[in-house]
C-alpha cells in the first residue's frame, strides 16, 4: 500500500509586507515575517528539534509569471494576492498534529493553515521488511530490501525501507 507524507498548507495575504506571526508545532515555534521566502521557512522549521525534515513549496506555479529570473524558492510567502505554501512533513511521518498560528502582528489579510493531505506513513520496526538486532539496534533486511532515505529511495537510514534494485530475483 502506498503511504503519503502529510501536507499542511499555509495561506497568507499581506499587502504591506509589514506583518509577522509565529508557527508552532509540538510546543516549539518559529518566527515568520511576511517577506520570508519558502527557503527561509524551510530552514526555520527544519531547525526545530521536533521536526526532522519538512519540504516547503509554492502551491501555485503561476506566481512565477513575471519573475522568471528568481529561484523557485525566492518569492515571499505572504503576498498581496495570497500566497499558498505547502509544508510537506517528510519526518516525522504519519498523521501529525496541525501547526498553530499565533502572535499575529500587522498581517492585513488572511492567514490560515489547513491540512490538505493526512500523513499515512507509520513507524514500523525495520519497515516491516527486516529483523531488528536489539543488541546493535540495526536492521537485518529481508532479501530484496535495503536501507532507505526515509522516502522509499535508497539511503542511509538503516531501516529496510527501500527496494534493493541490486538484489537477485527482484
Amino acid at each position: 500500500q502506498h503511504q503519503d507524507n502529510e501536507i499542511q498548507q499555509l495561506s497568507c495575504t499581506d499587502s504591506n509586507d509589514a506583518g509577522s506571526f509565529e508557527l508552532s508545532f509540538r510546543g516549539q515555534s518559529v518566527s515568520v515575517t511576511a517577506t520570508n521566502t519558502a527557503a527561509d521557512l524551510e530552514t526555520a522549521l527544519n531547525g526545530l528539534s521536533v521536526i526532522e525534515e519538512v519540504s516547503i513549496s509554492y502551491n501555485d506555479p503561476s506566481i512565477y509569471v513575471g519573475a522568471p529570473s528568481l529561484d523557485p524558492d525566492a518569492l515571499q510567502i505572504c503576498r498581496a494576492s495570497e500566497g499558498l505554501i505547502d509544508i510537506e512533513f517528510k519526518s516525522p511521518t504519519g498523521n501529525v498534529p496541525q501547526m498553530d498560528i499565533s502572535n499575529l502582528v500587522g498581517i492585513d489579510g488572511v492567514l490560515t493553515i489547513i491540512t490538505t493531505r493526512d500523513g499515512t506513513k507509520e513507524y514500523i520496526t525495520c519497515s516491516g521488511r527486516g529483523i531488528c538486532d536489539h543488541t546493535s539496534g540495526l536492521c537485518k533486511c529481508f532479501p530484496g530490501f535495503a536501507s532507505s532515505d526515509g522516502q522509499g529511495n535508497l539511503g542511509s537510514h538503516r531501516d529496510c525501507g527501500a527496494r534493493n534494485p541490486y538484489a537477485y530475483g527482484t
